[in-house]
């Protein structure tokens, strides 16, 4: 019995042996199979440029003070046949160097067939470079002459460059840094980051973002299908995308933003800044020249301008806060406008207007909507239908034309202005400072007149009073029709 359980604790560690060992037999039998071959040759290089055209691997670009373009290579295949028909080419001539690699056609292989050439460049620091890849990353360094780099399937780097550059990709990412010279960057479907450009530069882009910081010359950035973000961009930024969100912040020189199915946030501009958005909102903050702004379905909210603003809108509420002169257009949304350095201007349907420190005159013209001015350094003039308009502290001439909605004036200031207020189906009230004078002159139908301050005349009805208040002198006109009016002491 003991040897029989002997016997059998010695058969069943064989068998775990055999068992652990043929993995490792078969991994050896594959590596066997595979095929590698390296290669590697130097060129002369006294001119021209330098040509790269690769596929289906690694492409590796460095630069060196040597006037040789070192070529070195890793050929791989599972097949060793397929291995041995694949090629480098390269040589040099008066007009630069040129390398490629050849793969054969495969048309009679079956299976799981794999091959690749990682393959690494280093060439003159001041020689220009032409190099394209196809299914593979393309990583450079060091480039300091006019250099153009494209791939089909495959990301492409390019760290610390100098003179114009040029990168183009269909499908892959695209990252560029240090940049010292013009930068173009143009892809299809993959993502753009970009930092650190001294010289000009555009992005053109489409299914992908698009992240830029630090140009020194302006920059030019389209896109479509991605977001765009630029941060401390030195000489103008012009941005433009669709179904995509723009977030631009630094900009000195002058912005010109367009976003179509997306957000505008926009900030820190030391130029002026315009804005073209549908279907999103737009977002302003501190512009130091002037602001234009061309929206559709589309909110916009300004604030700290330092020049004029001027938007025009639909379907979307509008804001600013502290700018100059304002000059509003709006369709189906609210307008709220405050500390105003200069006149405003607002023409609105379907949705309220509420301005109020207003450095110089406001005119309004809204219909189906509430006018609300509050504390307006200069004159008011104010149309509207089917809504009330509220004036307090108004420095200037006051002319309100209503139809169905009340009117409601007080605070009054800076001596003697002409005040006019008509409306129909609604009343009128308007106190009036004492220490000015009026020649009034009230009429309404359906409804009756009081007043509260003292008026001299020789005609008083219940439906018109025409007389003076005080010493007179200031015209104060109130016509409504089915209301009543009422004066009263501020």
């Amino acid at each position: 019995m003991f040897r029989t359980s002997n016997a059998l604790r010695a058969l069943a560690a064989l068998l775990l042996l055999f068992i652990a060992a043929a993995p490792l037999r078969a991994a050896d039998d594959l590596d066997e199979g595979r095929f590698e071959l390296k290669y590697g040759k130097d060129f002369p290089f006294t001119g021209g440029r330098v040509d790269v055209d690769h596929r289906f691997g690694t492409l590796t670009v460095r630069t060196h003070s040597e006037a040789t373009v070192e070529v070195r290579a890793t050929i791989r295949s599972s097949d060793p046949e397929i291995g041995k028909r694949i090629h480098i080419v390269a040589g040099s001539s008066a007009s630069g160097v040129s390398i490629r690699t050849e793969f054969p056609e495969l048309h009679n292989f079956h299976g799981n067939i794999s091959y690749s050439v990682d393959m690494s460049v280093t060439l003159p620091a001041n020689a220009p470079l032409r190099a394209q890849n196809r299914f593979g990353n393309i990583d450079a360094r060091g480039l300091a002459a006019t250099s153009t780099l494209g791939n089909s399937q495959g990301s492409i780097r390019v760290d610390d460059s100098r003179g114009p550059l040029t990168l183009t990709n269909s499908f892959g990412a695209i990252e560029a840094t240090d940049t010292h010279g013009e930068l173009a960057v143009t892809n299809s479907n993959g993502s753009v980051t970009v930092r650190t450009v001294d010289g000009a530069l555009s992005v053109s882009n489409r299914f992908g973002n698009i992240v830029v910081s630090d140009v020194q010359r302006g920059a030019t950035i389209t896109n479509a299908n991605g977001n765009i973000e630029a941060m401390d961009v030195t000489g103008g930024l012009k941005a433009s995308t669709s179904f995509g969100n723009v977030r631009a912040s630094t900009v000195s020189g002058n912005a010109d933003v367009t976003s179509v199915n997306g957000r505008i946030d926009l900030s820190n501009v030391t130029g002026s800044a315009t804005l073209r958005d549908t279907f999103g909102t737009a977002k302003v903050d501190s512009v130091r020249g002037s602001l234009t702004v061309n929206g559709e379905n589309a909110s916009v909210d300004a604030k700290t301008i330092g020049g004029s603003v001027r938007i025009d809108t639909t379907f979307g509420s509008i804001t600013v806060q502290n700018a100059g002169a304002a000059t509003i257009t709006d369709a189906n949304g609210n307008v709220k406008a405050s500390d105003i350095n200069g006149t405003f201007n607002a023409e609105n349907r379907f949705g309220s207007v509420h301005a109020e420190r207003v450095r110089g005159s406001a005119d309004v013209r809204n219909a189906n909507g509430t006018v609300t001015l509050q504390e307006i350094s200069g004159g008011a003039k104010v149309s509207t239908s089917f809504a009330s308009v509220f004036l307090d502290g108004i420095g200037g001439a006051v002319d309100v034309d209503n139809s169905n909605g009340a009117i409601s004036v007080r605070g009054l200031r800076g001596g003697c202005h002409p005040v006019s207020l008509e409306t129909s189906f609604s009343s009128i009230k308007v106190a009036v400072p004492g220490e000015v004078g009026y020649d009034l002159n009230a009429r309404t139908t359906f409804g009756h007149i009081t007043s509260a301050v003292p008026v001299t005349t020789n005609a008083a009805r219940e439906d018109s009073l025409v007389g003076t208040i005080g010493r007179g002198g200031c015209r104060l006109d109130l016509r409504s029709s089915n209301g009543n009016i009422t004066i009263e002491r501020e």
